[in-house]
This record gives structure tokens, C-alpha cells and sequence, in this order.
């Protein structure tokens, strides 16, 4: 079995906050029943059917604590667990033992699962209570907790990876401080979903062409995000001088890929008109979002990674953006940005006649107020100029002075600072910000040729750095 699965299960259950957690949730239960059917019992002396009624409203009340404790306890349990074992002066099992790093994070995610079952176990008879009371079926009760527990995996894994990823003590803080509004957030959003699809009914959905396809995509990106957050958190647990970012990665590479496939499939459809705009969308934001992250991966490759590389210069070139490594990271996302605005160009075409536009009432070729789509890229095209700015800077005046560790958080601190800035000086009357170059919020279209203009330059830029590390690897005979 394994060892931290074991370590994990052991110091739960012997966890005061684990016990004392889980005497509240069942104190909370055998309350909140009674007061429900104490309720019930009072309405039905008037109107005896009410209590047939019933149990739709017990399940979802039952429901609603069990899912708020397994989201919101769990996975902060399990982040405040991995923190203390990283900030504490001890050696834990995580940091030298000979199992894989998958054991490790597999230990991790299966002792909060089980956790979650120590929950669920003491929540089944109110919900099989619910079901004798009537109001609500099998189907309702299997599907509700099924996906309740799976999103319960999500943000679990979603905490390992926040609780994981190197960063400072300041930043991790506000990053868990930030997991746990998200945790609230996702929680209160999970339980009004539960009770919608509780209302129309899971057998309602399946049997039902659209709602089925709706239903099945869904559970299909979850899963897809499960994955995406697995590589990703296992990638904090492989060693330094391994190529521990490679998995995340190629899935993640497949993952859209495939994802791209089913929403242009789906685009044909008359019910999914905008599958492939919003795809765009999320594959740009990724890119964005991954360029901004890689910027603080280790700058140069070790000796381990050297002597792991394929003599082939065509494998070499083919595999350069799935290495772990600064410049890897950018070449990688910035193939993800370019296609994403290749695709938003051909398959979504901004220049269209306009007969007569109703705004300026004269007849011409770019209609005068901006498309929401339009407005996602003057977004995306400022963020990926300031982190290219920001990684051109850093490169050519600030490598000795800045860590590449703190590149991640510096460059999303300028993106803020500056914008703020920004707006406070357009929301104090100042009208012509708004078609600013660097305003992420601009609704000028005159700004989008100069914000390409900018990313050119800015790229044009990494091309003497560029080259001086691929005379590095050849002079290190890669």
C-alpha cells in the first residue's frame, strides 16, 4: 500500500481538527434534520401531502452541508498539510524517499478522498432517509453526490498545487488566502447547480438529445481540468534538474487540441454557434497565463537534462517548447498565442462591409463600435507585450538583480499597477486613456495595429537572447 496514503490516513485520524470537524458536521446533521422535519411534521398536521414532499428538501439541505465541508475543509486541509511539511525544519517523507514523485502525489490526493468518504459515510443514512420520504429518486441522490466528490478531487487537487508550487512565504500566503475566497466562491456556485439539476431532474437531462451533450461535455472538461491540475501538481513534486514540466505539457497540448476538435464539431451545431469563439478565447488566456508562469522557470537546463537529449537536431527542435526550461515555457505558450490568433483570423473575420452604420450615418467598412471579441484582444494583445516587455527587461538589464523566481509575480504586479493607474486616471474624466496602447481596457480599434506593432518589437527583442542560448547548447555539445 502506499506509504503516504498510509502516513496521511494515520495522522487524519488522529488530527484534533479532523475530529472536531467531524463531531460539527454530524452535530450540524442531526440539528438540521430535526429542525427540517420537525418543520415538516408542523406543515403536514394542515396539509398532510406537504410531507411526501419532504424529501427533496431534506436530501438537498443534507446535500448542501456535506458538500460545503468536503469542498471548503477538505481541500484547505489538505493545502495547510503540505505547507507546514514544506515550511517545517524537519525532513519529511516527501522530500527524500526513494518512491516515485506519482506515489507521492497519489498518497496525497487518496488520503483527501478518503477523507471525504469519512464524510460522505456519515451523511448516507439522512440521505437514504431522504429517499423513503419521498420527492426524490436514486438517480438524483447517485449523480448529486458522485459529481459532488469529483469536484471535491478538483479542488483538492487544486490546493496541492497551490500548496506546492515554489514561491515566497508572502506570495504562497496570498496565494492560499486567494485559494480560500476560491474555495467559498466554488462551494456557494456547486450547491446552487446541485439544486438546479436536481429541479429538471438527471433522468430529464440524459434522456434529452441537447441537455444529454450539454451533460457530457461538462463532465468531460472536468475531467480535463483534473488532468491539467494532476501534471501540473506533479511537477512540484519531481526533482529540480528533472524535466518535471514535459507531462503538463503534452497533455496539456493534447487536451486543447482535442478540445479544439469538439468545438468545431459542436460550432455546426445550431445550439453551439459560439463552441469555437470561446475555445479561442480560453486557448489564448491559457497562453497568456502559461507565458506569464514559465517566465520563473530555471534559465538554463542541468547537466541531468544535457545528457537526456535526443542527438537528433530535428527531435531536439521539434521537442524545444515541451522542455522545462524559461525560454522553453515562452516558445511553447507563445505557439499556443499564435495559433489561437491564427484560428481568430481565418475562421472569424473582423473586416466586413457595413452597408450604413446607424452611429456616424455614413456608409463604410469598419463599423464604429468595437465587437466583444475585439475587446478580448486588445485585452490579450497588452498582457502578452508586457510580459514580453517584462521578459526582454529582465533579460537584458535586470538578470543579475532579480531572481527568475519572482519573474511570475513582478510581471502580474506591473500588468495591475499599471492598469490601476490607468483607470484611475480615465475615471477621473480623462476620456482619451481609453484608446491608450497599454490600456487593457481600451475600446479604440485604432490601438490594435500598434499593440501588434509593439508585440513585434518586443519579440524582435529575444532574438540576440535567443541565440546566445542556442550557442550555449551547441557549445555544451547538445
Amino acid at each position: 500500500m502506499n506509504a503516504v496514503l498510509l502516513k496521511e490516513l494515520r495522522q487524519g485520524i488522529r488530527n484534533r481538527y479532523v475530529l472536531a470537524a467531524y463531531l460539527i458536521f454530524i452535530a450540524v446533521l442531526l440539528i438540521v434534520v430535526g429542525v427540517e422535519m420537525a418543520g415538516f411534521m408542523k406543515v403536514s398536521a394542515d396539509h398532510p401531502q406537504m410531507l411526501f414532499a419532504a424529501g427533496k428538501a431534506l436530501f438537498l439541505a443534507v446535500h448542501k452541508i456535506f458538500a460545503w465541508v468536503a469542498m471548503v475543509f477538505i481541500p484547505g486541509y489538505t493545502a495547510a498539510r503540505l505547507v507546514h511539511e514544506r515550511w517545517r525544519a524537519d525532513i519529511d517523507l516527501m522530500h527524500a524517499t526513494p518512491m516515485p514523485p506519482s506515489a507521492l502525489l497519489i498518497g496525497k490526493f487518496r488520503s483527501a478522498v478518503a477523507l471525504a468518504g469519512l464524510f460522505l459515510g456519515a451523511a448516507l443514512p439522512f440521505f437514504g432517509l431522504s429517499y423513503f420520504i419521498g420527492n426524490i429518486d436514486v438517480p438524483n441522490i447517485v449523480m448529486s453526490v458522485a459529481l459532488t466528490l469529483g469536484a471535491v478531487a478538483i479542488l483538492t487537487l487544486c490546493a496541492i498545487l497551490a500548496a506546492i508550487a515554489p514561491m515566497h512565504k508572502i506570495i504562497r500566503g496570498l496565494a492560499l488566502l486567494g485559494l480560500a475566497v476560491f474555495l467559498y466562491v466554488a462551494a456557494e456556485g456547486w450547491v446552487g447547480a446541485t439544486e438546479g439539476l436536481c429541479s429538471a431532474g438527471y433522468m430529464n437531462i440524459l434522456g434529452n438529445v441537447n441537455s444529454c451533450i450539454g451533460f457530457a461535455v461538462g463532465v468531460t472538461l472536468g475531467v480535463s481540468v483534473a488532468v491539467l491540475l494532476y501534471t501540473a501538481a506533479l511537477a512540484g513534486f519531481r526533482p529540480v534538474g528533472s524535466d518535471r514540466m514535459r507531462p503538463f505539457r503534452i497533455s496539456a497540448t493534447a487536451l486543447l487540441a482535442g478540445w479544439g476538435a469538439v468545438t468545431a464539431l459542436l460550432s455546426r451545431r445550431e445550439d453551439s454557434e459560439g463552441a469555437l469563439e470561446a475555445w479561442v478565447v480560453v486557448l489564448a488566456f491559457f497562453a497568456i497565463g502559461a507565458m506569464i508562469f514559465g517566465m520563473s522557470e530555471r534559465t538554463e537546463p542541468g547537466l541531468y537534462l544535457r545528457k537526456r537529449m535526443p542527438r537528433s537536431r530535428v527531435w531536439r527542435i521539434l521537442g524545444y517548447p515541451f522542455r522545462t526550461g524559461q525560454l522553453n515555457a515562452v516558445c511553447w505558450s507563445l505557439l499556443l498565442f499564435a495559433i489561437a490568433l491564427g484560428i481568430n483570423c481565418i475562421a472569424f473575420p473582423t473586416w466586413e462591409v457595413t452597408e450604413y452604420c446607424f452611429v456616424c450615418r455614413t456608409p463604410h467598412v469598419f463599423p464604429c463600435s468595437m465587437t466583444d471579441r475585439e475587446h478580448a484582444l486588445v485585452l490579450l494583445l497588452n498582457a502578452s507585450a508586457y510580459v514580453l516587455t517584462v521578459f526582454a527587461v529582465w533579460h537584458h538589464l535586470l538578470r543579475r538583480k532579480v531572481p527568475a523566481s519572482a519573474l511570475w509575480w513582478v510581471t502580474l504586479l506591473v500588468i495591475v499597477l499599471t492598469q490601476i493607474a490607468l483607470s484611475a486616471i480615465c475615471g477621473s474624466g480623462v476620456e482619451f486613456i481609453k484608446g491608450w496602447v497599454g490600456y487593457l481596457f481600451a475600446n479604440k480599434r485604432d490601438v490594435l495595429p500598434w499593440l501588434y506593432i509593439w508585440n513585434y518589437i518586443a519579440l524582435v527583442s529575444l532574438i540576440p537572447i535567443c541565440l546566445r542560448a542556442a550557442r550555449g547548447e551547441a557549445g555544451a555539445g547538445i
